[in-house]
């Protein structure tokens, strides 16, 4: 798309080097670094349009604290940048004093930079803004030992573009889109009787740019574009004040329904032979104002060239489904050997061909890749498809038919996963002599939507498939579900073993015999699946006789059937697993659903010859040798099909080479890392390593452990499954390391991270802060936004109905301080706070706060009741709040205390003992009854599990298995039923202690406490500790909430994250 940018500036002083970023997509990240009296430095990370990457430009000197503003780019983008310049003594000239953002979302950042007492921008203050809202596209201004003056690029409008002006009022933000290549679907939301909220789903390339602008209150309704066979042409509206409703035209005729009320002032964009590509306006709470970009239309399509003439021999089937979408005709070719297929929610999107031809490989795409994609093998010409079917509907969404769901059958009897979902329409095309798929044809656009084939003669090179007929089935059955099934076979008359292994033959096993084969064959399965996936239950029928249910019986309230027959077919073989259940059976007897191991990207230096291992089953031994300057020598021992294989890396040292083994029946799934760029070095080194494994073993550490981690020395972890190989770089060192990681789809829990968007202005970035739920607020109380130093002591509250902040009534007994380290926890409408200090280490009493009444009351003055303290955990039941550990006067405590809200009386329950030692930043959780404490800090970070039992008054320490996370302390925590989450935390501590940001993860994890075994779960927001968390439920959803933190920068967050549980 042709267009430009306007430059706006420079402002500040007029010293230092000059210098111009040029023009970018956008920017996604901004780093501000200040020191006593001004802005000393500024990194921008830019993303590059034509590669989707990004890329950083650094001005001025990196001193003093750094502090951080991002962006959720490309939905939000910069639209403004303001700040302060003033002339600084200290330096002689005039320099940026304070810097600030605002984006299209309304949203203003904090002043970064040096502030007034009032926290108000110091110095003369500046605003840069392109016309109407344009994006921010990159920075120019002068720059030496601080940054002397800044300006901007903002996106404007080119020919041959033709903009049409703001219809609307004044209120709200402006914002700009900029302009793409079309528009892919457009959502718009009521609030009352205007306009609140637009989406608009651009296209740009092959991609999918979406922005967002007001607020969403209503139900959104959408408008799908067939893009690229399809332009919106014409933008109808009407304004009453705000925009009270929306209408669009195609260029195939298309009008769409009025989208809101159709009153007030009527306006129309549009232009002969234009199409949409972008809008802009304002808005606030609703859409005070909207205007549009039009492009010149694309030529239209030349005809489709004559299809191929098909052989003779061929059959040309079809097609069928929709009218709409581009014909396509790959016409015949020799066969298939994969096919890759996209979809949606709604259909079919894309799909992939590899066939073989004349001995070459050749591709065909069709469609639109977008979706989850899946593939399905054959071997061919040994096997071939022989059949293809699916299903076809009309699509309100799209207007138009689309396909539904599309499957495959091959010359072996297998089938492939059903793509898509099967709904309307079913159809099945398929030879009558046992022909080879040798082609495709249809139609195609935005989704598939119509789908033929062409059948030739089965390939000559391909061998009949031999007898393959079952006599034993061996069933494993777990908490879990079917774990392991182990068949023998009868081919050629001779009987073979083979293995579907999950978690192979540790519990019930049950045994199906048949009796007689292949006279006696199996005609079908049966099962059924929780909502993970993994099989509950299974059972077989054959042609004379049926089994029962082999795990557990079906049960409709938890699951889905599922049932493979076949009219006059018979099952006569199955393919291998690698997953630890078994999950959709189907799949298992018709394709195994292995996952190659992701290639986890090495951490550490970019110097020396880079070597990779690649893959194997298990790694068995790990051979590592010191140096004088960190890790000289690693040595890899595999196993692959049983055998053993060695991979060895950098160069062998005179001290002694240290060995960790990896048990039999055990795999690593983590590894701890620590690089550092040594004073010879021109590039990083490992200077330690050290290795878990899935059973909780640790391996003895290699290496020294760094005295202080910070910009010279970090650490960094390779973890989220079994570590199946390495990778990295070495010379006479190590000087990088990266893993193979095997991931298994999750047992326990599936859920989803989101960033809950907050309007309007907020309490402010801050760490070591409490938080509760009552309703649908959020209640926020104490907190740091400098080490050491507490904020106030105002109680704030969000709605998550209005994403506002808003503060509460300071009614009744106010704590007498404002603090840090503080916890909270929430019984009914009532907060309960204990403990917590400020700056000079003054401890806050127990207090609660009546949301109803909007009344603080004293219950325990800080002398009386357990011991004043900080840093410490806090939980509750419904009767009972407990206090854990913590930082005393003193010393770190491992006491535990419970407050009973009827009783209105402390106690101090039974102390751990030594086997869990005095500790702050734990994690404390009530499990069905029980009081679990997880992790900690007792000068170090510790990894350890303690549960009490009030009913026997017993404490027990418990040891845990799986994908266990790093030991960390600080940490967010959540209880979902029977299961503890916890995400971040920090993993190291800084030499600085509290005054530093220490060594901080994001990283997810969830612990059963039945099973004692860990998983991880996915990860959704930035590296962060002292975080603010709580268990609540957002829309019908339970998770973990956590709001602020403190960063890797030592600067503090201010965003709010929710992981919600699909099911638990």
């Amino acid at each position: 798309m042709n267009t430009t940018f306007e430059k706006v500036g420079a402002v500040g002083g007029n010293k230092g080097g000059p210098f111009d970023d040029g023009v970018f997509d956008g920017v996604k990240k901004i780093t501000v670094g200040k020191d006593w009296d001004c802005v000393s430095y500024i990194k921008i990370e830019y993303e590059k349009e034509k590669d989707g990457k990004f890329e950083t430009r650094e001005h001025g000197t990196i001193r003093g604290e750094l502090q951080e503003f991002t962006v959720d780019y490309p939905n939000e983008y910069i639209t403004s940048v303001g700040g302060s310049y003033e002339h600084v003594l200290s330096y002689g000239t005039v320099l940026i004093k304070s810097l600030r953002f605002k984006t299209s979302y309304g949203r203003t950042s904090p002043i970064l930079g040096r502030t007034t007492l009032f926290r108000n921008p110091a110095g003369r203050e500046f605003m840069l803004e392109g016309k109407n809202g344009g994006k921010l596209l990159g920075f120019h201004g002068r720059s030496g030992q601080a940054l002397d003056a800044i300006g901007a690029h903002f996106f404007a409008v080119k020919s041959p573009l033709k903009h049409f002006n703001l219809q609307g009022g004044n209120g709200g933000s402006a914002w700009d889109d900029g302009a793409f290549d079309g528009v892919r679907k457009i959502l718009v939301g009521r609030g009352g009787k205007f306009v609140s909220y637009v989406r608009f789903e651009y296209a740009k390339g092959r991609g999918m740019v979406p922005h967002a602008h007001g607020k969403r209150q209503e139900v959104p309704q959408e408008f799908v574009v067939d893009y690229p066979n399809e332009h919106i042409t014409v933008v109808e509206g009407t304004i009453d004040g705000y925009l009270t409703s929306l209408r669009f035209k195609t260029s195939k005729g298309r009008t769409s329904p009025a989208f809101g009320n159709v009153v007030g002032r009527k306006f129309v964009f549009g232009e002969k032979d234009f199409k949409l590509v972008g809008f802009c306006g304002r808005s606030g709470d609703a859409i005070d104002a909207l205007g549009a970009h039009f492009a010149p239309l694309p030529p239209p399509p030349p005809a489709p060239a004559p299809a191929p003439t098909p052989d003779p021999s061929t059959t040309k089937m079809g097609p069928l489904g929709g009218d709409k979408g581009k014909t396509f005709d790959d016409g015949v070719l020799n066969g298939v050997k994969k096919v890759t297929i996209g979809a949606d929610e709604y259909s079919i999107t894309y799909i992939k061909i590899e066939y073989e031809n004349n001995g070459k490989v050749e591709i065909r795409e069709h469609g639109t890749n977008r979706g989850e994609l899946k593939e399905f093998s054959v071997a061919y010409p040994n096997e071939y498809i022989t059949a293809v079917g699916g299903s076809y509907k009309h699509i309100f969404n799209y207007d138009t038919t689309l396909i539904t769901s599309l499957y495959c059958t091959t010359s072996k009897g297998s089938t492939s996963p059903l793509f898509g979902e099967l709904k309307g329409t079913e159809f099945e095309f398929k030879d009558e002599n046992g022909g080879n798929l040798v082609g495709f044809h249809g139609r195609g656009g935005y989704a598939i939507d119509a789908i033929g084939v062409h059948f030739g003669p089965a390939p000559k090179s391909s061998t009949p498939t031999p007898p393959n007929k079952f006599s034993k089935v061996y069933i494993t059955s777990g908490n879990e579900g079917i774990e392991e099934i182990k068949f023998y076979n009868v081919e050629n008359g001779e009987t073979k073993e083979v293995f579907l292994h999950g978690v192979k033959g540790k519990n019930l096993i049950s045994t199906l015999v048949i009796s007689n084969p292949p006279d006696e064959c199996l005609v079908s399965v049966e099962s059924w699946y929780n909502s993970y996936d993994v099989s509950q239950g299974i059972k077989f029928k054959t042609e004379k006789s049926g089994s029962d249910f082999f795990g557990y019986k079906f049960s409709e309230d938890v699951g889905k059937p599922f049932s493979l027959q076949v009219k006059d077919k018979k099952i006569i073989g199955v393919q291998k697993f690698h997953d630890s259940n078994l999950i959709s059976p189907g799949t298992y007897f018709v394709l195994s659903r292995s996952s190659s191991p992701n290639k986890v990207e090495a951490i550490g230096g970019k110097g020396g010859e880079t070597f990779d291992d690649g893959a194997f089953d298990h790694v068995r031994k790990v051979f590592v040798a010191k140096g004088d300057s960190g890790i000289a020598y690693v040595k890899f021992e595999y196993e692959k099909d049983g055998r053993r294989v060695t991979q060895e890396h950098g160069q062998k040292t005179s001290q002694e080479t240290e060995v960790f083994e990896v048990g039999q029946d055990d795999d690593i799934t983590s590894v701890k890392a620590y690089y550092e760029k040594l004073d010879a070095s021109k590039t990083e080194t490992i200077t330690y390593l050290a290795f878990k494994t899935l059973k909780g073993v640790n391996s003895q550490p290699f290496g020294k452990t760094p005295v202080i981690v910070n910009e010279q020395t970090k650490l960094s972890l390779l973890e989220g499954g079994k570590i199946t190989g390495f990778h990295g770089s070495s010379t006479d060192v190590l000087h990088s390391i990266g893993a193979y990681i095997s991931t298994s789809p999750p047992t326990m829990l599936h859920g989803k991270w989101i960033q809950v968007e907050q309007n309007g202005k907020t309490p402010g970035p801050r760490c070591s802060h409490a938080i509760a739920m009552v309703g649908n607020k959020m209640y926020s109380f104490g907190g740091e936004l400098k080490p050491n130093f507490h904020i106030d002591r105002d109680l704030y509250f969000f709605d998550f109905e209005t994403r506002r902040w808003s503060l509460a009534d300071p009614d009744g007994d106010v704590p007498e301080l404002p603090c840090l380290g503080v916890c909270m926890v929430a019984i009914g409408t009532t907060l309960y706070v204990f403990g917590g200090r400020d700056g000079f280490r003054n401890y806050n009493g127990f207090y609660s706060y009546d949301t109803v009444k909007s009344e603080w009351k004293l219950i325990t003055h800080v002398n009386n009741g357990p011991a004043p303290r900080s840093f410490h955990s806090m939980a509750a039941d419904g009767n009972n709040i407990y206090i854990f550990g913590g930082v005393t006067t003193k010393e770190r405590v491992n006491t535990l205390h419970a407050y009973n809200i009827v009783d209105k009386k402390w106690t101090e329950l039974p102390n751990p003992g030594e086997s869990c030692k005095g500790r702050g930043g734990a994690g404390l959780a009530v499990v069905q009854g029980k009081i679990w404490v997880v992790y900690g800090f007792i000068g170090e970070e510790v990894e350890d599990v303690h549960c009490f039992d009030p009913v026997e008054s017993k404490w027990t320490k418990v040891e845990t298995r799986g994908e266990k996370p790093w030991a960390r302390s600080v940490f967010a925590l959540a209880v979902v039923g029977k299961y503890i989450i916890i995400s971040g935390g920090e993993i190291e501590m800084d030499v600085k202690a509290h005054l530093g940001p220490g060594s901080l993860t994001g990283g997810a994890f969830v612990l059963d406490t039945e099973s004692l075994v860990w998983e991880k779960l996915e990860e959704g927001h930035s590296p962060r500790g002292w975080i603010a968390s709580t268990s609540t439920s957002i829309d019908g959803k339970k998770g973990l909430l956590m709001y602020g933190g403190k960063a890797p920068t030592n600067g503090r967050y201010e965003d709010i994250y929710f992981y919600g549980i699909d099911s638990a």
